[in-house]
């Protein structure tokens, strides 16, 4: 069983080659470019770990996700008129993924609330970052229902698949 608790990802002490959610993107990334990302400071990933392996003293990942910041322009965003006019900063949720063997147990609703209020706190804390909202680039339809199963997220372009969702909407979650 998964940990209760989401840690920023350690290449020392998590096994990330193991990982698979069945989506090939989703997994190099976690396996390629995490831990690099993050040594270069260019975003976070968080990971709920499950058991060690026996042969190695390493925790697999049931699941995780990436935060990042980006920029917008103000007339990308849903609702633009109370916005100046220049780039808007919003907190991009760039990777989430769910392992197989934890699938269709509840750990996707979970792992997006936990990004979304950490994308919350970040936003709102006075030492922190502002952003506006958090940004989804969604990788397929399959993902697209999950996310639209909430019924908070917003159509960002004529792209169905770029979400948004304004950060006083985070307020309550």
């Amino acid at each position: 069983m998964p940990t209760a608790e989401f840690l920023p990802l350690n290449p020392k002490t998590v096994d990330v080659k193991s990982f698979d959610c069945g989506k090939a993107a989703i997994n190099t990334y976690l396996r390629r470019y995490a831990a690099k990302n993050m040594a270069l400071n260019l975003n976070r990933t968080f990971i709920l770990p499950f058991t060690r392996e026996e042969s190695s003293k390493k925790f697999r990942v049931a699941t995780y996700y990436t935060l990042a910041y980006q920029t917008l322009m103000r007339e990308e965003l849903p609702d633009p008129t109370r916005l100046l006019r220049y780039p808007v900063p919003v907190i991009l949720l760039a990777q989430l993924g769910i392992d197989q063997r934890f699938q269709r147990q509840g750990l996707g609703s979970k792992t997006l609330v936990h990004a979304l209020r950490k994308a919350y706190k970040i936003a709102c804390n006075p030492l922190g970052i502002p952003a506006t909202g958090v940004v989804l680039d969604v990788l397929d339809q399959d993902a697209l229902c999950f996310y639209q199963s909430f019924n908070f997220f917003l159509p960002l372009t004529d792209n169905p698949l770029k979400l948004f969702v304004p950060i006083t909407s985070l307020e309550t979650l």
